[in-house]
């Protein structure tokens, strides 16, 4: 499935088909769906037919058919990619900067090769 492509509305009504269907084939009901995640019957109705609900009621329906694992992949560490890493290794510093503007003004004028003009 291409998300991307994809509205809000009608990934939001996929994902409600796909817990109905969760829901059927562990053959559990309305009922005791929407009981164990403690929301209405009709809370629970526009979450699986019109994908509309909260994360948190999601979140208990998922709970409520024993399904909560699915969510896993977003509960993992966001890590950088190899390509970042190589980024952040060039941005390291590896040795202190040399004397700004005006603080080399204060103790001796530096000469362009960097030594003290007063010497």
């Amino acid at each position: 499935m291409r998300f991307r492509i994809q509205t809000d509305q009608v990934l939001a009504s996929t994902v409600g088909e796909r817990l109905q269907t969760l829901r059927l084939k562990k053959n559990i009901s309305l009922e005791s769906v929407a009981e164990n995640a403690a929301i209405s019957r009709q809370t629970l109705h526009l979450l699986l037919n019109q994908g509309k609900g909260t994360l948190i009621n999601l979140i208990a329906v998922l709970r409520a058919l024993g399904e909560l694992e699915r969510l896993s992949s977003l509960m993992e560490d966001v890590r950088p990619s190899p390509i970042q890493i190589i980024r952040m290794e060039g941005k390291k510093r590896r040795r202190a900067s040399g004397s700004r503007s005006g603080e080399g003004k204060s103790k001796g004028a530096l000469s362009s090769a960097g030594k003290n003009s007063d010497w």
